[in-house]
């Protein structure tokens, strides 16, 4: 089931981000329909106590996959606020050699590379 996820060898031995992991996606076709309350239970109790990939695999063997990658989303926060570091030391910069004149610059900068990617991607994920 995920075995582009984790190791090619699904004898090793997994790790608790990857039990919460499946136990998310359990939790998610709970949400869907495809589990009912017991048997959600009943494997989320085999999730946390699996040991290797391949106990993690049989407990979601026959449920959908979720995409391994989520949706791309433009803009520059796709990656990480990080990214957007080397962006505002540029700004501060050029603020500065301006002595201020370019503060105008300032709000839709921040609503181009902040604002805008947040709420297209809530658009075209269905939240808005």
């Amino acid at each position: 089931m995920f075995e582009d996820y984790g190791p090619q060898d699904r004898s090793l031995r997994a790790a608790d981000a990857d039990r919460e992991s499946v136990a998310e996606l359990l939790r998610e076709q709970h949400l869907a329909g495809r589990l009912d309350t017991d048997e959600l239970q009943e494997r989320l109790d085999r999730v946390f106590a699996a040991k290797t990939y391949a106990e993690l695999d049989a407990v979601v063997v026959d449920l959908p996959v979720r995409p391994s990658r989520p949706a791309s989303r433009s803009g520059v926060l796709r990656r990480s606020p990080v990214a957007l570091l080397p962006l505002v030391a540029v700004l501060i910069v050029a603020l500065a050699l301006s002595h201020g004149h370019l503060i105008w610059l300032a709000p839709p900068l921040l609503f181009w590379f902040v604002v805008r990617p947040r709420r297209w991607h809530a658009i075209s994920s269905g939240r808005c």
